[in-house]
């Protein structure tokens, strides 16, 4: 007796002309290909299979042969005219697929608290993890899959996420942005394991070996950043030169020599101090270019210590004389600094 063999639906099949062992092909849809009611469909132990039955809700298979229908119900249906999809989806995957930030991220760095604009760009490799959800949102009723489309639209569905992983990445580990590039490869595996499994959840597809290439940020941000960053570290060193001060309050000959020592390590900063506190300066002041009293620049009253500025002859916070008077040789008219003995023209006697 002759037994007529059932109709196998393979892989091979599809219209695409697909290769079984290309795993850059995340799906391809074997339809209507069902010839009678013995019809059996084999999956490759490369893939799993979504097979859907008259446009409802499908069933997963994993590798094997089946039958296409599982009971005279269905075949009944088939006689009807239902359709009959198979969609077969590689276990592996080999797509690696490239990112970049089409706008900059904004973020606070942590030293300067200045908000800088930061680019990146980078790559990463996608593996199928649960093949009913990677269905309903990539196949959907796609005919044929396009890997450049799809490329486009999950490159993009990342990038969309990557802002807030990135920030949350470099903001729990208080990196400055200093420290980025010499952090790419801790800050790509943070930032990828808070990823993956927000995309294993919404399209099924987890991702591997998350990359970044490239962090950078603008020169102009570049040095707003060191400069804010300077005036930061200065206004620090400014509390401490202040706290000692505060601390040696009582002891105005340890006062005194401290101010020496800063004068000679940092005169900047000692001027900074000097400004601060009203004190006026120590020795030194005139080698540094300050003129003590009234001078071109900025100085203190010898009497109060407070600031005066060059031409005041008066102290504005004590009301003292600040700027002494000169003295005139009675012989020659030459006008002479307070102090000198002789007329320094004819070396008439002064005093």
């Amino acid at each position: 007796m002759f037994f007529k063999k059932p109709q196998i639906i393979r892989f091979e099949q599809n219209h695409c002309n697909a290769k079984v062992d290309d795993n850059s092909v995340l799906f391809v849809r074997v339809t209507d290909e069902v010839e009678d009611k013995n019809a059996m469909f084999e999956v490759p132990f490369t893939h799993n299979a979504y097979v859907i039955k008259g446009g409802g809700d499908g069933r997963l298979y994993k590798s094997g042969t089946y039958d296409v229908f599982d009971d005279k119900k269905e075949v009944k249906a088939w006689k009807k005219g239902i359709s009959v999809d198979i969609v077969y989806m590689p276990k592996d995957t080999s797509v690696l697929i490239l990112w970049g930030t089409p706008e900059k991220v904004k973020y606070r760095d942590e030293a300067s608290n200045k908000v800088i604009s930061v680019g990146a760009r980078g790559q990463f490799g996608i593996t199928i993890v649960n093949h009913e959800q990677f269905f309903r949102k990539v196949v959907g009723i796609r005919k044929e899959f396009d890997l450049d489309d799809f490329k486009k639209r999950f490159s993009a569905a990342v990038v969309n996420e990557f802002a807030d992983c990135f920030l949350k990445v470099v903001g729990d580990s208080k990196l400055t942005y200093d420290k980025f590039d010499a952090n790419r490869k801790s800050i790509g595996l943070k930032v990828g394991a808070i990823l993956s499994p927000k995309f294993e959840e919404s399209w099924g597809i987890a991702l591997v070996d998350f990359i970044i290439e490239w962090l950078g940020i603008s020169e102009e941000d570049s040095n707003a950043v060191e400069d804010a960053a300077a005036e930061a570290k200065k206004q620090e060193k400014l509390k401490e030169y202040l706290a000692e001060l505060e601390r040696l309050n009582d002891k105005e000959w340890e006062r005194e020599k401290y101010l020496r020592q800063l004068e000679l390590q940092d005169r900047n900063a000692y001027y900074e101090v000097l400004k601060v506190v009203g004190h006026p300066p120590v020795a030194g002041a005139a080698a540094a270019g300050v003129s003590p009293v009234g001078g071109a620049g900025s100085s203190f009253c010898p009497h109060c210590g407070g600031p005066i500025k060059g031409g005041d002859i008066f102290c504005p916070k004590c009301g003292k004389r600040v700027v002494k008077e000169a003295v005139i040789c009675p012989h020659c008219g030459k006008s002479n600094e307070s102090e000198a003995m002789f007329c320094a023209t004819c070396g008439t006697k002064l005093k």
